[in-house]
């Protein structure tokens, strides 16, 4: 009785309800890209406890499909492949899902992340345990949350003796100061150092950041000097657009200078008196007949007061007269004569026409030019 109540005790421990549960996890330790190592020996332990690690480390060999043996190794194998599965985040899992065996999907997973270089997992574990700060955790949480870093450190650098393994260790932990120390400027250099699949010596990694400070250099300048040429070029060419003469005109040829954009009457070779003058600004000061300076020598010209001699000297008021007409032609047409001009046309036309009312009084030898008489009408 005693040996049969032995046997059922150990089936009941070899075999308890929670050992076909394939729900279960196996750890609370979830794959992702980064934590393999523990979640691995977290995994490993599991299985040992429950007598299925050799399903995933080739102990257990698979059957032949027609042994008596197949089923029962079949049914516990899924089981084991369920139980990672479910110990994987929910994106890894679904890449491993559709794996033959436990055995094939566990080394399937070793493959894509186990062998992995550990130096970027190193260096980010050094750097988090550096800058962790308990803020408003209490002191069991912050404490946790430092041992489970210390550990997951543990497993990719375990404790040992051997001088060589201390001295290379030594050495990374001189890199990973380095590169923590680099402004966020060499953050690709930092992830392509780390990333190296042997991590190179302290001396080659100095002499690979320097190589990089002097290319930043090189290339701020280069982008200087491009900036300062293309700010010149906008420059000069926005003057060049100032100073671009804008009344010419293609379909207009000169007879004179036989030049396109103007007529002969608005030739400068033929009449450099209306040639524009520009600022340094590139504007247009003047430009030959519209101007100021020529409208006010217009009416200087016909004003009240020059018209004082006309009266005492005949000829000189038809002189006077006959500028007057040719000016009207020349200009009429193109401006519109000012108040200050027309004030001083009709006073100059209205002292000609008193001189005519007062005809008697003017010597014929005085008059310049061809006489009219009676016998002309």
């Amino acid at each position: 009785m005693a040996g049969k109540s032995g046997s059922k005790g150990e089936e009941s421990l070899a075999s308890p309800d929670v050992e076909f549960n394939p729900n279960q996890r196996l750890s609370s330790v979830l794959l992702n890209e980064f934590n393999y190592l523990s979640w691995a020996r977290a995994v490993a332990l599991a299985l040992g406890g429950r007598s299925k690690l050799g399903y995933v480390n080739g102990v257990i060999q698979k059957p032949k499909s027609d042994s008596s043996t197949y089923d029962s190794w079949l049914c516990k194998d899924q089981l084991v492949m369920s139980w990672l599965l479910n110990s994987m985040e929910s994106r890894i899992a679904e890449i491993f899902s559709f794996s033959e065996s436990s055995m094939h999907l566990w080394k399937h997973v070793k493959e894509m992340y186990g062998n992995q270089n550990n130096a970027a997992r190193i260096f980010q574990l050094k750097r988090d345990i550096a800058d962790l700060q308990q803020k408003d955790k209490s002191f069991v949480q912050h404490l946790g949350s430092l041992t489970s870093m210390w550990n997951e450190l543990d497993v990719y650098r375990p404790h040992t003796t051997e001088a060589k393994v201390l001295l290379k260790r030594a050495e990374e932990d001189k890199i990973f100061q380095l590169l923590a120390s680099l402004s966020s400027n060499y953050e690709d250099l930092r992830s392509h150092i780390l990333m190296n699949a042997d991590l190179p010596s302290f001396n080659s990694v100095c002499a690979t950041i320097q190589r990089e400070e002097v290319r930043k250099k090189v290339m701020n300048m280069e982008n200087k000097t491009s900036l300062s040429e293309t700010r010149a070029y906008v420059s000069n060419h926005k003057k060049e657009e100032e100073r671009t003469y804008k009344g010419k005109r293609t379909d207009l040829k000169c007879s004179y200078c036989e030049s396109v954009g103007h007529v002969k009457d608005r030739c400068w070779v033929l009449h450099p008196e209306q040639k524009p003058k520009f600022s340094k600004e590139g504007k247009i000061l003047q430009n030959g007949w519209n101007t100021s300076s020529h409208k006010a020598s217009l009416a200087d010209a016909y004003s009240t007061g020059s018209l004082k001699n006309f009266t005492s000297n005949p000829a000189l008021l038809m002189n006077e007269f006959a500028a007057y007409l040719n000016n009207r032609q020349i200009h009429g047409k193109t401006e519109e004569p000012t108040i200050t001009e027309n004030e001083s046309h009709t006073a100059f036309l209205g002292k000609f026409a008193g001189f005519l009312a007062e005809t008697d009084c003017v010597p014929h030898e005085e008059a310049s030019g061809s006489r009219h008489q009676e016998d002309d009408w």
